[in-house]
């Protein structure tokens, strides 16, 4: 009986693998979940309303934007119209400003080279501007 084995001596050793393998796998998710939160891109857009003008043998989008959304425009030159991605070019700049009762507007004309379907004068159309292109993890670290 000199090389006998305790019962406690075998489910000790087999306790402890599991223990590690379990330890091992939330390590593998933990670093799966920061690294998906690192890599992951979210994209914020603003939403506008604009008309499509027919100025000069050319087709123009008359936008009428508040003063403090204004840098979205100029930040940037893709626009989204129905979920497909233009160029734009801001033509023109009105003087004039508009007041509601508490938002000023500025009316600005952008040129896109948009489909045949969108060439109608004065129709109006959805458009997305770019506002935060950010990771997920700044979402969370901002909260």
């Amino acid at each position: 009986m000199k090389y006998y084995i305790g019962s406690g001596i075998i489910f000790s050793r087999r306790v402890e693998p599991l223990i590690y393998m379990y330890i091992m796998i939330i390590i593998v998710i933990a670093l799966s979940l920061i690294m998906f939160m690192t890599l992951f891109h979210y994209k914020l857009y603003y939403k506008v309303k604009g008309i499509v003008q027919f100025d000069d043998e050319k087709y123009y989008i008359r936008l009428y934007i508040p003063l403090d959304k204004i840098s979205y425009l100029t930040s940037n030159d893709v626009v989204m119209i129905d979920k497909r991605e233009f160029n734009y070019k801001i033509i023109s700049v009105d003087e004039n400003f508009f007041t509601d009762n508490s938002t000023t507007y500025q009316i600005i004309n952008i040129e896109i080279d948009i489909p045949l379907k969108y060439n109608i004068n004065n129709l109006s159309l959805d458009l997305h501007f770019l506002k935060e292109n950010k990771r997920v993890i700044d979402y969370i670290m901002r909260r």
